[in-house]
């Protein structure tokens, strides 16, 4: 079965979106055997696999060639051609912007960014494929004329690209239309699936600030974190630099500006927003998963409120689709090749 390694996260089309600036996806990669009528659940309950679970087929471990099985989902060949083409698009992107040697650059642990960015790029064909080879048991296809934007938007793609740059990354015309057409098939499931998501809550009414958080994990060591956060709370208290410039250094989260709102399941944090003035430092908030400074930059209006109710449903439809994805993707075994891992 897949390992936790490739569900830690959907990618959906969203690296190529940023990459291409488009959307793209495809019909038609779903098993061909009859679907069972015995659920999931049930055969679980037995302790016994779904009748319609995919085995995979073979992949190859050494000596890739453009042809070679890389990676399998169910009965889903994916070639080293395609994978070839799918880190071309991640590894342009993030090199013109950081430079070749980021991929040495540690990622933390005993991976460099290099493997992570491979790991992505596996995740991502992972997801996509068995998004659309659910779609073909839902019905779910691309419209001619969507076919066709995806289609010329891949053609113009490749002939811009040059033949020095195809040729590395093993890309022919054809397979970049495969690889648009099947994301934007990914991108069509997902709407379709968050459409029918019920949020289960209740919008009207909400409110939101904005607001700039420094935050600290507990870890294993809670009270130390508290005692060092309280020194630097102190210190940029009595500052004259802006607050930000502290966050955006010591923050572990991944942003510095938030929207947060009457929904927030941490209380205190929420509390301790709703009584500060404007520009002002907070306390150290504790909440179970750490501890958090704040200062607010606008309190309720009707345009952040409206920000915010948006927020809410599209996490609450988000948080929909994922569960769908990960009941899908144990109906496919998954395997991917060594070579691929140990690059």
């Amino acid at each position: 079965m897949i390992s936790s390694l490739y569900r830690k996260k959907i990618v959906l089309s969203a690296m190529l979106a940023c990459v291409l600036a488009l959307s793209a996806g495809l019909t038609g990669c779903g098993s061909d055997s009859e679907q069972s009528t015995e659920t999931t659940e049930e055969a679980e309950s037995k302790n016994e696999e779904p009748k319609d679970h995919e085995k995979t087929v073979p992949v190859e471990n050494s000596s890739l060639k453009t042809e070679s099985t890389v990676i399998a989902v169910g009965q889903t060949p994916v070639l080293y051609s395609e994978y070839k083409s799918y880190y071309y698009f991640m590894e342009s992107q993030y090199s013109s912007l950081l430079g070749d040697q980021v991929w040495k650059q540690s990622a933390g642990g005993n991976k460099t960014i290099g493997q992570e960015a491979i790991e992505d790029v596996l995740r991502m064909i992972i997801q996509v494929k068995v998004i659309i080879k659910e779609a073909a048991k839902q019905g779910v296809v691309l419209e001619a004329d969507e076919k066709e934007d995806a289609d010329y938007s891949a053609q113009k793609l490749f002939d811009s690209l040059g033949e020095d740059v195809t040729k590395d990354a093993m890309m022919t015309a054809p397979l970049l239309m495969q690889i648009f057409e099947e994301n934007k098939l990914a991108e069509k499931m997902y709407r379709v699936i968050t459409g029918q998501a019920e949020t289960g809550v209740a919008t009207s009414g909400l409110s939101a600030y904005r607001v700039q958080l420094l935050f600290k994990a507990a870890g294993d060591n809670r009270e130390k974190v508290k005692a060092d956060i309280e020194k630097l709370q102190k210190k940029i208290a009595g500052s004259e630099k802006s607050f930000y410039i502290y966050a955006k250094k010591e923050t572990e989260l991944p942003e510095v500006e938030y929207v947060i709102g009457s929904l927030d399941e941490r209380k205190n944090l929420w509390s301790t927003v709703t009584s500060l003035r404007n520009q002002t430092i907070s306390p150290v908030i504790e909440e179970a998963d750490g501890f958090y400074i704040a200062m607010v930059l606008k309190k309720p209006n009707d345009e952040l409120n409206t920000e915010y109710r948006n927020q809410v449903v599209t996490d609450k439809q988000t948080e929909a689709f994922q569960k769908s994805y990960e009941e899908w993707s144990k109906n496919y075994d998954v395997e991917v090749s060594d070579a691929l891992l140990s690059d």
